[in-house]
């Protein structure tokens, strides 16, 4: 449960909605990207149902407010996948398709993702593709992010140095955040300092659960339930 900051040349982020990865991951991904690394954030959908019906203008909202996040974490130009809000279950070969094509590509040493156990069922579909990825392509680290649920993690990386821009990265999703996100930057500044009584030492810090090898479902359960 060491602070730790995985060596890494290539980051891929998969967010399945505008303003996931400013919540769950920003400040690790802003340090990653101060010491060299190069970064990308795939949003899976636009977040259109926001309000439960659908609205083209609420996803272009969405996506403007996610290239600035971008922006202001040092990653590079996001890519838009588009899928439907709310029904990636539904697409979930499609998006592991899409999502195959891009890893070709990118090549990416680190793949974060939420976890399999998140508060949202795009978040849990995410999850199930990137257990899918890493199980295929074996050339890189999986790191679960904690978004909306607390996750039993083994690693902890110390976003102090990075806390401002995390900060911004937040805040500058006013519609994605319901035109509030001062409650939410709130929540996300109460479980960063929270994760301190594990290192005994004043911060604020990223929890992750980081697999690095092919995993089966048993190990998967066997983790999350404690009983490995």
């Amino acid at each position: 449960m060491i602070s730790w900051l995985p060596e890494t040349n290539s980051a891929l982020i998969l967010a399945p909605h505008p303003d996931d990865e400013a919540l769950g991951c920003s400040g690790s991904i802003a340090l990653s990207n101060k010491s060299g690394a190069s970064s990308r954030v795939v949003f899976l959908t636009s977040g259109e149902r926001l309000h439960e019906t659908p609205s083209a203008s609420v996803a272009e909202r969405r996506r403007e407010e996610a290239r600035k996040a971008s922006e202001i974490l040092g990653c590079r130009e996001p890519m838009f996948l588009n899928f439907p809000d709310g029904e990636l279950r539904s697409h979930e070969d499609r998006v592991y398709q899409e999502l195959c094509r891009i890893i070709d590509l990118n090549k990416p040493d680190v793949v974060f993702s939420p976890s399999p156990i998140d508060f949202h069922k795009d978040h849990i579909a995410t999850a199930r593709i990137a257990l899918r990825l890493i199980n295929v392509f074996a050339s890189f680290k999986l790191a679960f992010y904690e978004v909306y649920s607390t996750l039993r993690f083994n690693q902890l990386i110390d976003i102090t140095e990075t806390i401002e821009l995390k900060k911004s990265a937040i805040m500058n999703y006013s519609t994605s955040l319901c035109n509030k996100p001062e409650v939410y930057l709130h929540a996300a500044l109460g479980l960063n300092p929270q994760r301190s009584i594990f290192t005994q030492k004043s911060g604020y810090y990223e929890a992750f659960w980081i697999i690095e090898k092919p995993t089966s479902t048993e190990e998967i359960t066997d983790w999350l339930t404690y009983r490995h």
